[in-house]
């Protein structure tokens, strides 16, 4: 029963759709992002749920409430400043109904597969069923004699090749000094490279993207993904290894977003240049309305 409201206090969801704050999830997440546009300062989108019953709200979102009431914020009287997070997106890796990838011996299941099951707009909720059934099938799959065989002799020869190939030839982090001024600058740098990365990611691979910020984050994030690795190899700590990681990842993820010119589900990919408007109004029309948007390459 929540309402999304502007700085101004209006709510502004039936302006997206007529469903309003119950529209798709994506359609949402751009309303909101589309409606935070509109002010260069300071915090415009807010939800609000103060017409409920107070003490209903705090049985019914006890950790939310705590947690509000840490930052200074009454669930029960404030309007709560939001924006669209990585809930927005959905995996990822596509999979049959054993949850078999295209590599042998590796296995997708819940959030980070594309079955199709649920489509582009997949609710927690739904991911969570997806998993446990995706995640029998593959346990299903792997501990059966006759169909695990391959797989099984698959993860021995890695495992097998791994011990060998790791007698040092690599960084391990357990002969890293920690307090070494070496590791501690390489560790304030990755750090550093993480909040860039982050930043690359919103502004240019976030709720709507356009073919040129996708071209732009993928020469960006290749550099850091460079950096990265050097960082990893000069310093193993956790910290190189996260941005090392998070490096590949983003860039895996724009490289594939810039190769789909098709708008679906929580993928919204608008023309660059004098269209962009029409197509910005575009992705605000109602659902039912609305065609997918495809870009030429």
């Amino acid at each position: 029963g929540a309402i999304l409201r502007n700085g101004a206090g209006e709510a502004f969801a039936k302006n997206f759709h007529e469903d309003g704050e119950l529209a798709p999830r994506d359609i949402v997440a751009r309303g909101v992002f589309h409606e935070s546009q509109k002010e260069s300062e300071g915090h415009n989108v807010f939800v609000d749920i103060t017409h409920r019953d107070g003490d209903w709200l705090r049985k019914r979102f006890p950790s939310i409430d705590a947690h509000l009431t840490k930052k200074g914020w009454d669930i029960t009287k404030d309007r709560l400043p939001i924006t669209p997070a990585a809930h927005y997106t959905c995996g990822g890796v596509t999979t049959d109904l054993d949850g078999k990838t295209n590599i042998l011996g590796l296995f997708s299941a819940g959030e980070a597969a594309r079955t199709g099951l649920h489509g582009g707009n997949r609710l927690a909720s739904t991911s969570l069923l997806e998993g446990l059934v995706y995640g029998a099938a593959v346990a299903d799959f792997v501990g059966s004699n006759e169909q695990g065989r391959d797989v099984h002799e698959v993860l021995k020869e890695a495992l097998s090749s791994g011990k060998e190939n790791s007698n040092g030839n690599g960084p391990e982090l357990s002969t890293v000094d920690m307090n070494a001024d070496a590791t501690i600058r390489n560790t304030e740098c990755a750090t550093t490279l993480m909040t860039n990365l982050r930043r690359i990611m919103w502004d240019n691979v976030g709720v709507v993207r356009t073919p040129s910020s996708l071209d732009q984050a993928v020469v960006a994030l290749a550099e850091i993904r460079e950096e990265a690795c050097d960082l990893f190899n000069k310093s193993p700590t956790l910290e190189t290894a996260g941005i090392r990681d998070a490096a590949y990842s983003g860039e895996a993820v724009a490289t594939a977003a810039r190769a789909n010119r098709v708008s679906a589900g929580a993928h919204c990919i608008i023309l660059d240049g004098p269209e962009v408007s029409t197509n910005v109004e575009e992705m605000n029309e109602p659902y039912d309305e609305r065609q997918a948007v495809a870009v030429n390459p």
